[in-house]
């Protein structure tokens, strides 16, 4: 192949493949701490706040035992399918509606075990946001994570 074809080839490549980034693959892990100084630091996702891009991925490690990932009503997207992970060391979730992603573990939510996921924009849900399936410490958990959030929107 000539040398302008090549770059033509390259070029089309690019025009028709899409120059934009490739969806991320991004670990949360579910952990029981004994040496935490707090209740609700024992039993947590780590991280427990994620800001991702539409298409990207959540990979839940470690949902073995007691540990569950369980969509949190009253804080997921209309139309984005529901999450239900028991028994599995690895679970891959693909969130492409953009929105307010709120997880729980079925088991240890209430000790805090809550997580926060934000793809794209949360302004797709963030007044249809409600409390109501949230224990005590998960309320002060929410808070928490949703000062995070409103940081992050100040900063985009």
């Amino acid at each position: 192949m000539s040398k302008f074809r090549s770059i033509a080839f390259c070029m089309a490549c690019m025009i028709w493949g899409g120059t934009g980034a490739q969806a991320e693959v991004h670990d949360i892990d579910q952990l029981i701490d004994l040496s935490a100084l707090t209740p609700e630091e024992v039993y947590r996702f780590s991280p427990d706040y994620l800001w991702i891009e539409p298409g990207d991925s959540v990979r839940f490690l470690n949902s073995t035992g007691n540990h569950t990932v369980t969509s949190l009503e009253g804080m997921w997207p209309e139309g984005a399918g529901l999450v239900d992970i028991e028994h599995k060391p690895k679970a891959e979730v693909l969130l492409e509606i953009p929105g307010i992603y709120g997880f729980r573990c079925k088991v240890h939510g209430r000790h805090g075990m809550y997580a926060l996921v934000v793809v794209g924009s949360p302004e797709s849900n963030i007044d249809q946001i409600s409390y109501d399936k949230v224990s005590g410490v998960g309320r002060v958990i929410f808070e928490r994570l949703f000062a995070k959030m409103q940081e992050d929107m100040a900063r985009r």
